[in-house]
């Protein structure tokens, strides 16, 4: 989908801060500007062209310009920040996603102070300078999960190589803890543990497949030993591969 072009002009009109009441419904509206809606309490639902949306806490989402609003259910007393604001949208690096998620401590105090200038008539130049600052916030945020996802996909596709940790620090460029950090905030474990367990996947459907041995599955699943395989399975399973695969064949 088409994000925010941020080569491009993006021309900030106006924000507030919006809290809805008890199974209040969101407006149903045309509105001719791009609208920034940052969710960090309870959650907002509404309809957008017709695709149904629920933006939860720590979460964002861009209406288009001109699409068609509606609110078909109500939410759950959302609190969130909107901006109004004129952009291009394009589809590349350049672009902001139109939506994703954000770090809720570090961006909830940009997002009082945007509201604050907004409510007092400060200059321009300096809701211009917050609302700049969120984006860039964002866009930061987005490449981050980008990079664990890009991370993700190079162990599914070199799953049977000796991939470690010192593997993707060389090929991605970051330190072992920045590494960790990024993948766990993504998909809750770390690098080494997805890779263990995208082999046990593999194993798992080869033992109920096939009659090879565990042994010859676990190496040509791309494990070096046949006890780490088999700790690991035990640990899952709670027995044996023999008698998972017992199990199977007698159900």
């Amino acid at each position: 989908m088409y994000g925010i072009d941020l080569n491009s002009p993006i021309e900030y009109l106006y924000s507030s801060m919006r809290y809805f009441a008890p199974n209040e419904k969101h407006v149903n509206r045309v509105c001719n500007d791009e609208v920034l809606v940052l969710v960090y309490q309870g959650v907002l639902r509404f309809c957008e062209d017709g695709k149904e949306y629920e933006i939860s806490r720590g979460e964002y989402h861009i209406q288009r310009a001109g699409s068609r609003q509606a609110g078909n259910l109500a939410s759950d007393s959302p609190k969130y920040l909107y901006v109004h604001f004129k952009a291009k949208r394009c589809h590349g690096e350049v672009c902001l996603a139109p939506s994703g998620s954000f770090d809720l401590g570090e961006l909830l105090p940009l997002m009082e102070e945007l509201d604050l200038l907004s409510h007092n008539k400060a200059p321009l130049i300096q809701k211009i300078a917050v609302f700049y600052s969120i984006l860039t916030k964002l866009l930061k945020k987005n490449k981050e999960h980008g990079i664990a996802e890009s991370i993700a996909d190079y162990i599914r596709d070199n799953l049977h190589d000796s991939i470690n940790l010192e593997t993707l620090c060389k090929r991605f460029h970051f330190s072992k803890n920045h590494v960790i950090n990024l993948f766990k905030s993504k998909y809750g474990l770390t690098p080494i543990q997805f890779i263990n367990q995208k082999k046990l996947e593999e194993c798992e459907y080869y033992l109920e497949v096939t009659s090879q041995s565990a042994e010859d599955i676990a190496f040509s699943c791309g494990f070096n030993s046949y006890s780490h395989f088999y700790r690991l399975f035990l640990k899952k399973h709670g027995m044996s591969p023999a008698a998972w695969r017992s199990k199977l064949i007698s159900r």
